[in-house]
C-alpha cells in the first residue's frame, strides 16, 4: 500500500527534542521552587506523548488543574528561549520531506506541542516549506479541539482539508502510543518510529501497520 497523505508527529519522529524537553522541564521546576523530577521520571512521561498541560500534571499529580494550567505559559516561554535551540532534526528529515512531496505526497505535521513554537522550530530547521498543514495545540482555538490520541483533529481538520484522499491512503507516522492510538481511533494506518521516545512494549501492543528504524524508511511507503 502506498500513501499520499503523511501525518508526521514532531517530537521523537521528525525532530530529536529529548534534550530540549528535559532541560526545559528541569528549568521550569527550578525557577518555580518545586522539586525537580528525576530524569527517569521525565523520560517515562515523554514516552506517553502528552501535551504540555498533561505532562506537567503527570509530574505534579497532586497539584490542582487550574494551577497547572497557569504553569503552561511559563514552561512554554522557557522552552522557546532555552529548549528549542537544542532541538535537532533526525538524520535525513529534510531530505525525506523533500522527496515525499516531490513524489506527490502531502505532508502534515500533527503534534501535541504548542502551535507557535512548533511552527517556529520547523521554520528554523528548514522543514516548514514542505508542510502543507501544521496542527499543534492551539492551532484552531475557535474549534476547541482535543489533542492526540483523540481523533477529533482528524475528523474536523484533516479530512475536511483533504476530502479527495481516502482513509486508506493516509498514514500516521509517530513514535509514541498516543500517535498509534490516534491512528487507530481515526481509522487510518500507522507507522511506528522505533527510534523515538515511545515505550516499545506499549507501542508494539498497538500493532502498528508499519515500523521504521530511521526516517528514510517512510519513503518506501510513498
Amino acid at each position: 500500500m502506498t500513501y499520499s497523505l503523511l501525518l508526521f508527529d514532531y517530537d521523537g519522529t521528525l525532530c530529536d527534542s529529548r534534550q530540549a524537553i528535559q532541560h526545559s522541564i528541569q528549568q521550569f521546576f527550578l525557577e518555580s521552587a518545586l522539586p525537580v523530577p528525576p530524569p527517569a521520571e521525565i523520560q517515562r512521561i515523554l514516552e506517553m506523548g502528552f501535551p504540555t498541560f498533561s505532562t506537567l500534571k503527570a509530574l505534579q499529580p497532586n497539584t490542582p488543574p487550574e494551577t497547572v494550567a497557569g504553569w503552561v505559559p511559563t514552561y512554554r516561554a522557557i522552552y522557546a528561549e532555552q529548549g528549542e535551540p537544542l532541538v535537532r532534526p533526525f538524520p535525513g528529515a529534510r531530505e525525506v520531506l523533500a522527496q515525499a512531496t516531490a513524489q506527490g505526497a502531502a505532508v502534515v505535521v500533527l503534534s501535541n506541542k504548542g502551535a507557535a513554537i512548533l511552527e517556529s522550530s520547523l521554520d528554523r530547521l528548514g522543514l516548514l516549506p514542505y508542510v502543507s498543514l501544521l496542527i499543534g495545540d492551539g492551532s484552531f482555538p475557535d474549534k476547541q479541539l482535543q489533542m492526540k490520541p483523540n481523533p477529533m483533529i482528524f475528523h474536523e481538520v484533516v479530512q475536511p482539508r483533504y476530502p479527495q484522499v481516502r482513509a486508506q491512503e493516509i498514514l500516521m507516522i509517530g513514535d509514541t502510543s498516543a500517535d498509534l492510538e490516534f491512528a487507530r481511533n481515526s481509522g487510518i494506518d500507522s507507522c511506528w518510529a522505533r527510534f523515538g521516545f515511545g515505550n516499545a512494549e506499549e507501542c508494539l501492543a498497538l500493532d502498528p501497520t508499519h515500523q521504521i528504524d530511521e526516517l528514510s524508511g517512510v519513503l518506501t511507503l510513498v
